[in-house]
């Protein structure tokens, strides 16, 4: 009997993360080996017959020659630049918002209200704001803009197959700055004060405080911070799929998450929106097994 009730208590914590696991299973392993095996068939929608391709998607994609896969390259390269614009600047800002509410001044707790505001707004909700405010006709951007001497006339800024992917590059540091802020400040709490008092002693300024104590201290939390959130822009999408035209592909603004998107439900190539899918996870992951790599070999050094 006491065997019995110990084997009941060692199997206690399994079944209490079982429901856990099942869900990651159902929500997260199943669409990866779905989307995975799909990807070498023809498959046009979901429920309709998958005929074995091999790598023909890919092959497509990659030659950027056959019907919508032209595309590929530019939504590519456009993925890129769009991660390394929103992060970077997600970075700066946050680093910057981060050393000012690390100090004491009048209005601190205001400023810290105002600063998570962009976090608390829906997706949805903030994005039809901004593009509201971007509108060519009745948004305050174009407005100001002309009343300052900016512009000369009314620039249309989101909303056309020849739109650029700066106007949403700006939503996506406004949206992104609270969390970096956040991280970037709870490492600069941990900072030992003594360090900033010892290096006035021996005469180091307040910019050489921050090159030689405070940036070093936070290598670890910007490595991870900067992963975090390359992941989740990388893989963005409700930002540009508000903000593009409706029912076309905004050419010039398109990342791989639109592409596919479009690809699979749009334009009815379900198998080629999972290939595109596989590519980006897998140029990510090379990314983040670099990082990691690089950040463990730094940590035994």
């Amino acid at each position: 009997m006491a065997n019995r009730s110990l084997f009941k208590k060692k199997l206690l914590p399994y079944w209490l993360i079982l429901p856990t696991v099942i869900a990651l299973i159902i929500f997260t392993l199943y669409p990866l080996i779905s989307g995975l095996f799909y990807s070498f068939t023809d498959i046009k929608f979901i429920g309709a017959k998958a005929n074995w391709v091999g790598l023909d998607n890919y092959i497509a994609l990659i030659k950027g020659t056959v019907g919508s896969a032209r595309f590929f390259a530019q939504s590519f390269w456009q993925t890129i630049e769009w991660t390394i614009s929103v992060v970077g600047g997600q970075f700066i800002l946050g680093l910057i918002t981060a050393l000012l509410l690390n100090r004491d001044f009048f209005g601190k707790s205001a400023f810290s209200i105002l600063i998570m505001i962009p976090w608390t707004i829906p997706s949805v909700v903030m994005s039809l704001t901004w593009q509201w405010l971007y509108d060519p006709f009745y948004g305050l951007i174009n407005f100001y803009l002309k009343k300052w001497g900016f512009i000369e006339k009314y620039v249309t800024w989101v909303g056309q197959p020849n739109s650029e992917i700066w106007p949403q590059v700006i939503v996506g540091i406004w949206r992104g700055v609270p969390f970096m802020t956040l991280m970037l400040l709870s490492g600069l709490k941990a900072i030992d004060k003594e360090l900033y008092e010892a290096a006035k002693v021996d005469g180091a300024n307040t910019l050489q405080q921050f090159i030689h104590i405070t940036l070093p201290s936070l290598k670890t939390i910007i490595v991870i911070n900067l992963m975090l959130t390359t992941m989740w822009w990388w893989n963005s999408f409700d930002i540009q799929k508000i903000m593009s035209p409706v029912n076309s592909l905004g050419y010039k603004a398109s990342t791989l998450p639109i592409l596919a998107w479009y690809e699979s439900f749009q334009w009815k190539h379900l198998g080629k929106g999972a290939a595109i899918s596989i590519i980006s996870l897998l140029v990510l992951l090379v990314i983040m097994i670099d990082r990691v790599r690089q950040e463990m070999r730094s940590v035994k050094e």
